[in-house]
């Protein structure tokens, strides 16, 4: 028997993803996210031994792979989803727990983040998460 479930605003691919960890769980907003310096990890691919090197604090502190953000009534959660791999979660914070604000860039948007254990935190999404980017704001401290 299905449970019915409002919709979740942002990348249905990611909440229909994220569905199976947070099954108990509304999520209100979900979106496939990369950290500052994930760029320059994959373009540090074609540099072959070097590139390892020279990109391994590129994403500090978060993992250099694309990152889920989703939105519940009660928090924000990230979640690492490595390329071959299955989630795994870096963690929650309640709302009113972080600081968040949502910057215009040239290609999308980004959201820098201060949260608590992980220090200050930049997200970049496409203008497709902008949505999802303002329920991030709305739930943080002022």
């Amino acid at each position: 028997m299905d449970v019915p479930r409002p919709p979740a605003i942002g990348h249905q691919t990611v909440v229909k993803q994220l569905r199976s960890v947070l099954f108990s769980e509304a999520i209100l907003g979900a979106a496939s996210v990369r950290p500052k310096g994930y760029n320059w990890v994959v373009l540090s691919l074609a540099l072959g031994w070097l590139g390892p090197l020279l990109s391994r604090r590129a994403t500090d502190p978060l993992p250099p792979s694309t990152l889920y953000l989703a939105i519940t009534a009660a928090d924000i959660r990230l979640f690492g989803k490595p390329s071959f791999s299955s989630l795994f979660e870096i963690g929650r914070w309640k709302k009113g727990t972080y600081r968040a604000s949502v910057v215009p860039t040239g290609m999308g948007l980004r959201l820098d983040l201060d949260l608590e254990r992980l220090g200050s935190v930049r997200l970049f999404g496409g203008r497709d998460v902008k949505q999802v980017f303002e329920l991030v704001v709305q739930g943080a401290r002022t």
